[in-house]
C-alpha cells in the first residue's frame, strides 16, 4: 500500500481513541458518526488526488486534510446540532448512497468513458451527491418526526431497491447508460415505496435489522448460485438475475415474517448474532466435506445460517407475545372501577 493511502487511515485510527472522552449526548453514537464523518472525508480526499493528478506529499496531506475538516464539523456543531441516531443513519445512508447514484449518473451522462477519459467528472460527481444526500439526510433525520424503525425502512429499500435495478438491467443488457438509469429511476423510486410499506406495517427498528438479514442471507445465496455457475463454465447473463431475486425474495419473506413481531434494537443485534454465528458454524462444516465444487461452501452456511435466525426470531416472537398479553391483562385489571356508593 502506498504511503498516501497509507496515512488517511492512520489518522482515521487516532481520532477514534482521541474522542474517546467526548462529552456528547450519547457517546457512542457520537463516536461512530465522528469515525464514519473521517472515513467518507478520506475518500474525498482520494477523489481530490486523483481528479487534481496531485502525487507526491500533497497527494498524502489533502485525504488527511479532509478527513480532519470532516470530522471538526460535526465536532464544532454539536453544542446546537446534536446528534441523533435518525440523524445519524440518515446522514451515513445518504453519503454512502450518493457515492453510487453520483457514478451512476455520470454514466449516464458520459457512458462507457465515464469509467475511462471522463474518469474526473465521474469522481467529481461520486463527491458532490455524497456530501449533498449526506446533508440531505441530516437535516431530515433531524427535522422530521419519523420513527427509527421508518428511518431504517427507507434506509433498506434505498439499497436494496437499486440494486435489483442494476441486477435486472445488467441481465437484460450491457449498455452502460441503461445500468445507470435503472439505478437512478429504482433509486427514486425506493423511498415512495419504502413509504408506502410503512404505513401499512410499522415496523421497529429491530424488525427492520432482522429483515434486512434475511435479505443478506437470500441475496447470499443468489450470489453462491452465481458464482457456482461460473465456476461450472455454464453461466449465462440471465444468471445476474439470482442476487437479485435473492435480495427481493429476503425482504418480502422477511416483511411476512417480522409482521407485528416488535422486535426490540436489541433483538435486531442478537438475531444478527445468531445468524452470523450460525453461518460460520456452517461453513466449518462445510471445510469437512473438502468438496472441489463451492457449493457446499455457501448451501451448508446458508442452511445453518438460516436455521439459526429461525429459532431465535420465533423464540423472540412468543417472548414478546406473552409480554404484550401480560401487559394487556394488567392493564385490564387496573382500569376496573369500584364503585362501593352503589
Amino acid at each position: 500500500m502506498k504511503r498516501e493511502y497509507k496515512i488517511p487511515f492512520f489518522v482515521i485510527m487516532t481520532l477514534v481513541f482521541m474522542i474517546q472522552n467526548s462529552n456528547a449526548q450519547d457517546e457512542i453514537l457520537f463516536r461512530r458518526h465522528l469515525v464514519i464523518s473521517g472515513i467518507n472525508g478520506s475518500f474525498y480526499g482520494l477523489a481530490i488526488d486523483a481528479m487534481a493528478e496531485i502525487d507526491e506529499g500533497a497527494a498524502a496531506g489533502i485525504p488527511i486534510i479532509s478527513a480532519g475538516a470532516s470530522v471538526l464539523i460535526p465536532l464544532l456543531t454539536n453544542s446546537t446540532h446534536p446528534i441523533s441516531p435518525n440523524s445519524m443513519v440518515l446522514s451515513n445512508h445518504g453519503k454512502l448512497i450518493g457515492w453510487v447514484h453520483g457514478f451512476a449518473l455520470a454514466t449516464l451522462i458520459g457512458g462507457e468513458k465515464a469509467w475511462d477519459d471522463g474518469y474526473k467528472l465521474t469522481l467529481g460527481l461520486g463527491v458532490v451527491t455524497s456530501i449533498g444526500l449526506g446533508i440531505l439526510g441530516n437535516s431530515l433525520g433531524k427535522n422530521s418526526s419519523w420513527t427509527e424503525g421508518q428511518v431504517a425502512t427507507y434506509r433498506h429499500y434505498g439499497w436494496t431497491m437499486p440494486f435489483t435495478g442494476v441486477s435486472i438491467m445488467a441481465a437484460i443488457s450491457d449498455e452502460p447508460r441503461l445500468i445507470a438509469a435503472s439505478d437512478l429511476i429504482f433509486g427514486a423510486g425506493s423511498y415512495f415505496l419504502a413509504d408506502k410499506v410503512y404505513k401499512n406495517y410499522q415496523y421497529t427498528r429491530g424488525d427492520v435489522r432482522a429483515i434486512q438479514l434475511l435479505t443478506i442471507l437470500n441475496g447470499g445465496l443468489g450470489f453462491g448460485i452465481l458464482a457456482d455457475k461460473a465456476d461450472r463454465g455454464n453461466e449465462s447473463r440471465s444468471d445476474l438475475l439470482f442476487p437479485a431475486i435473492g435480495v427481493l425474495s429476503g425482504t418480502l419473506i422477511g416483511q411476512a415474517w417480522l409482521k407485528n413481531v416488535n422486535l426490540t434494537t436489541k433483538q435486531g443485534l442478537q438475531a444478527a448474532y445468531a445468524t452470523t454465528g450460525g453461518a460460520i458454524l456452517g461453513f466449518g462444516f462445510a471445510l469437512f466435506t473438502g468438496s472441489d465444487n463451492i457449493t457446499p461452501y455457501y448451501v451448508i452456511p446458508y442452511i445453518t445460517g438460516l436455521g439459526a435466525y429461525t429459532i431465535v426470531v420465533e423464540s423472540m416472537r412468543k417472548k414478546n407475545k406473552t409480554q404484550g398479553f401480560i401487559h394487556e391483562q394488567q392493564k385490564t385489571n387496573w382500569e376496573i372501577a369500584f364503585m362501593p356508593q352503589n
